[in-house]
């Protein structure tokens, strides 16, 4: 079982308005949760991307790296 932690945020009426018709009220959580956990992931992809291209685009930094 994972451990969760509670954290609150302020939404303008109109955004959350807009969240309650598109996923339902006792949705919400499960729904932001889900983005944010998409949204991390895709920036961790995006990070080891680049860090493999510049290792890939630099062999004095990869020759370090192996040391």
């Amino acid at each position: 079982m994972q451990l969760r932690q509670t954290f609150s945020i302020h939404l303008p009426v109109d955004l959350y308005q807009e969240l309650v018709k598109k996923v339902g009220k006792g949705k919400i959580s499960t729904y932001i949760r889900e983005i944010v956990e998409e949204k991390l992931e895709h920036e961790k992809h995006c990070l080891g991307q680049a860090y493999k291209e510049c290792y890939t685009n630099n062999p004095h930094l990869l020759a370090e790296a192996q040391l």
